[in-house]
């Protein structure tokens, strides 16, 4: 990967900021760049570009045209993207290029949903009043989105902001995890390569409590759309109550298994669930509840599969479990399991970390006060739990504060329905793991992990509004 020099982007064009801060990769430690540093008054000048922006206007075929281009680009230069991603995160080469041609897929979804936005009649003659009317709602964009990414998916996750804000007609203000600008630099400049007009999108890196504030503050900004934390979610909210927050949030994603599952096909969905990521994903799967007669043939096919899980380099296309995104995070998962451990738990495989990888770590029968329990641990860690029936397992599954995705596997019609019905999450997926995710697929929590939903037609529509228009004779 050729070092870069990451500018901020507003108003269509790339310009310093009030300084700058080196990047190193997270594998090797070398530099591979810069990011500029903005200010806040260069916040706020994004702003005034996407307001500016706002009024000229953007028709849906250019929108539709520059979607698609863009997202052939991706397609074009997916190893470029792919480099980038693993170089900033340390996330394995063979996951990168997977992200890659997602965000490519979230960009053609969002193309194709800027030609259909919702419009419909409404039948005013209905009440006598209305008799000889003609009415029709016209869908029109919500106004300036500030957009706030992370870490674990630089690329993909910054496409899901921007790329159905832009089908709406939205310009967007985006603020990419500070570990993570090189990528969304990238897909920056792909879109003003496929012909963006200036002011529609505006990327502002650095530090994140003044730009984010600035947009706060702005009451141009009408939406802010945040990937992250529950605790920075809901202080966002709080702090901007008027605006309009799509919030997706953190999680602790529980799968059952039953009596009855297939057990190799659940020991693989829970080891891809868990260690997809470097289980660096707020859908990750962390807690597996097991019916107690299948509970130690589970374990130990799911153990296998953690031992030879291969881990380290992450750009050997064969490594599964590359390194957490700083020493900070290798540090507190290691802390979590030596906690449970304490409190009765009993490691079956890993616990700890090799450099910069915390090798894959199966817990069995962890207390529910444990970190690794009832936190989000983002790192390759799966407690197993057995329980005596389905109603225990759907209780405890249901205990978190969380509530993103949730998966259950049963070859039981019967079990599968009443877990799609009583599951506390915004997604149950029955003989699925519960990291899958589809670019168009309705994708939000409940509880703590979020509001909203994003998934192209779904984001689109929470950044449009509808606007009625009648007309008498």
């Amino acid at each position: 990967m050729r070092t870069r020099e990451q500018l901020l982007l507003i108003d269509g064009a790339w310009v310093p900021g009030e300084g700058a801060r080196d990047v190193a990769d997270r594998w090797t430690g070398e530099r591979i760049g810069s990011v500029a540093v903005a200010s806040p008054a260069q916040a706020t000048e994004a702003v005034d570009a996407a307001e500016r922006a706002l009024r000229a206007g953007f028709p849906t075929h250019a929108r539709s045209g520059v979607l698609s281009r863009a997202a052939a680009l991706v397609e074009e230069r997916l190893e470029a993207f792919a480099e980038c991603i693993t170089a900033e995160t340390g996330k394995p080469i063979t996951a990168a290029r997977t992200e890659a041609g997602r965000a490519a897929t979230t960009l053609r979804f969002a193309a194709e949903e800027s030609r259909r936005l919702p419009a419909e009649a409404v039948p005013l003659d209905a009440l006598e009043s209305g008799a000889g009317t003609l009415a029709l709602t016209i869908a029109e964009p919500v106004g300036v989105v500030a957009a706030i990414t992370p870490f674990n998916f630089p690329l993909n996750l910054v496409a899901h902001k921007i790329a159905p804000a832009l089908a709406a007609g939205c310009p967007v203000v985006l603020k990419p995890a500070e570990r993570t600008s090189l990528t969304a630099g990238l897909l920056a400049e792909v879109l003003l390569e496929s012909g963006l007009p200036a002011g529609f999108l505006n990327v502002v890196t650095g530090e994140p409590i003044g730009i984010v504030r600035a947009w706060q503050d702005d009451p141009r900004v009408e939406v802010v759309t945040f990937t992250g934390s529950s605790r920075i979610g809901w202080m966002l909210k709080a702090s901007s109550p008027r605006k309009t927050h799509i919030l997706e949030l953190g999680s602790n994603t529980a799968m059952i298994v039953a009596a009855d599952a297939d057990l190799d096909r659940a020991a693989d969905a829970a080891a891809t669930a868990a260690l997809a990521n470097s289980g660096q994903a707020c859908i990750s799967l962390q807690r597996l509840y097991v019916d107690a007669s299948v509970a130690d043939a589970l374990t130990e096919r799911i153990a296998a599969r953690f031992r030879d899980a291969p881990t380290g380099d992450p750009r050997d296309p064969a490594t599964v479990v590359g390194p957490l995104v700083d020493d900070v995070a290798v540090a507190r998962v290691v802390d979590w399991v030596r906690e449970a451990a304490e409190a009765g738990a009993r490691i079956v495989t890993g616990g700890a970390a090799e450099g910069s990888v915390v090798l894959p770590t199966l817990v069995r029968d962890a207390p529910a006060s444990a970190r690794v329990v009832c936190e989000e641990v983002f790192g390759p860690v799966l407690t197993v739990v057995s329980v005596s029936d389905l109603d225990e397992a759907i209780r405890l599954a249901n205990t978190s504060r969380y509530g993103l995705n949730t998966a259950i596997f049963t070859r039981d019609l019967t079990t599968a329905l009443r877990y799609a019905r009583e599951g506390q999450a915004g997604s149950v997926l029955v003989n699925i793991p519960p990291s899958f995710r589809a670019e168009h697929m309705p994708y939000g929590g409940v509880k703590e992990s979020g509001q909203g939903r994003e998934g192209v037609r779904y984001a689109v529509a929470e950044f449009t509004h509808q606007k009625l228009v009648a007309l008498a004779p």
